[in-house]
């Protein structure tokens, strides 16, 4: 390989005896002529570079490569397109839910039945639902194959002893097996939605839980549904963790600390984690952020977080509303479906700012606790 193209995606080879070499892409922000001296020393040597990204090769044997580059810049590159396409999927999907929503209550709400009139314009109509559908369809197909793309990379460098084996006592009981506690009474099952925009209170939460001996079996795919198995009281310590993107690393870290993964979301976007450690009656609480200012780091990013990513939201929508009343002054007539399309996103708004609101909410309420503490 000679040098690429980043415009094109042309890549541009010199014909040579065939060879195997191992090729690797970093993208990183600070210009540099040189790599570092670990990487040099390890037979890695850059050919070409293209704006941030930098192609690296290595004529060593695969087997035989025991450092190689950090991926993290391609990993944060890569996840903030992800978002970029993440709230677009967002957007057009609570648009188009509000849109059906909205036009079958009209339609099954009327007296009559609704009349289509032909329009010599409906080609333009197809063609913007079409452009809303492929954009729809590569909005998520972009964040699932970036997603996949992200967790490949960082696992890239840990080595097979270190990935996390399960343990065999930890399999999950059968469906069968679970209808016959919940049966019996010895399964309980309770639901907290939107727990994740106030984790202290869930942590609390389940810690009261397990000392009335309700003990955390497992929870839904979701994290929506969780299912105790009743058996005597104990002390559990829970740490509900948000991080952009984990590797198995970070989770060794926890789990040779004592903790146990409770729960592990798949959403690409936002990364939770529910920790748990049982400790005895006289020991101090574990807990994960033990420093005061990295914990309050945390809920800082977690607020900031869900803002950026509802703000956008509550903004187009309130627009729409402004819309929708200028709309209605200058027609002077307010019929069904604008009275029902304004209640609707008025909804729809007040519930994103209420998520803003309690994220916030957990913050100070962290940071009152640091200082009554001090």
């Amino acid at each position: 390989m000679l040098r690429l193209n980043r415009g094109t995606r042309y890549f541009f080879f010199i014909k040579g005896d065939p060879t195997t070499i191992t090729y690797r892409f970093v993208y990183d922000k600070i210009q540099s002529e040189s790599l570092p001296k670990a990487l040099l020393e390890e037979g890695w040597t850059k050919i070409t570079q293209s704006g941030h990204w930098h192609v690296i090769t290595n004529e060593k044997p695969f087997e035989l490569i025991k450092t190689s580059p950090v991926r993290e810049g391609i990993i944060k590159h890569n996840r903030l397109i992800m978002y970029i396409f993440g709230s677009i999927s967002i957007y057009l999907t609570t648009m188009t839910i509000l849109f059906v929503g909205i036009f079958s209550l009209v339609a099954f709400s009327q007296d009559t039945p609704s009349k289509v009139v032909e329009s010599p314009y409906w080609i333009l109509t197809y063609i913007y639902f079409s452009a809303v559908l492929a954009l729809w369809i590569l909005s998520n197909y972009s964040v699932i194959k970036i997603n996949k793309t992200n967790k490949d990379l960082s696992r890239e460098n840990i080595p097979l002893y270190a990935l996390h084996d399960i343990d065999q006592s930890e399999i999950r009981r059968s469906k069968n097996k679970e209808k016959q506690l919940k049966r019996s009474g010895q399964m309980v099952v309770k639901r907290k939605f939107g727990w994740m925009y106030a984790p202290d209170k869930l942590e609390h939460w389940l810690e009261s839980m397990e000392e009335q001996g309700y003990h955390l079996y497992r929870m839904s795919k979701r994290g929506i549904t969780f299912y105790f198995i009743i058996g005597n009281p104990r002390k559990v310590s829970y740490c509900a963790d948000f991080q952009n993107t984990t590797d198995e690393s970070y989770n060794d870290l926890h789990r040779d600390s004592g903790w146990k993964n409770a729960f592990i979301s798949d959403s690409p976007f936002l990364k939770w984690t529910l920790w748990s450690r049982q400790y005895s009656a006289g020991e101090e609480r574990p807990q994960i952020y033990s420093d005061k200012s990295h914990h309050l780091k945390h809920a800082r990013r977690i607020a900031t977080t869900y803002s950026c990513l509802f703000l956008p939201l509550m903004l187009i929508n309130t627009l729409n509303i402004k819309f929708s009343m200028e709309s209605t002054t200058f027609n002077n007539n307010l019929d069904t479906l604008q009275i029902i399309s304004m209640i609707s996103l008025t909804f729809v708004v007040l519930s994103f700012g209420s998520f803003i609101a309690r994220t916030w909410l957990y913050y100070m309420r962290l940071r009152k606790q640091y200082t009554n503490y001090t």
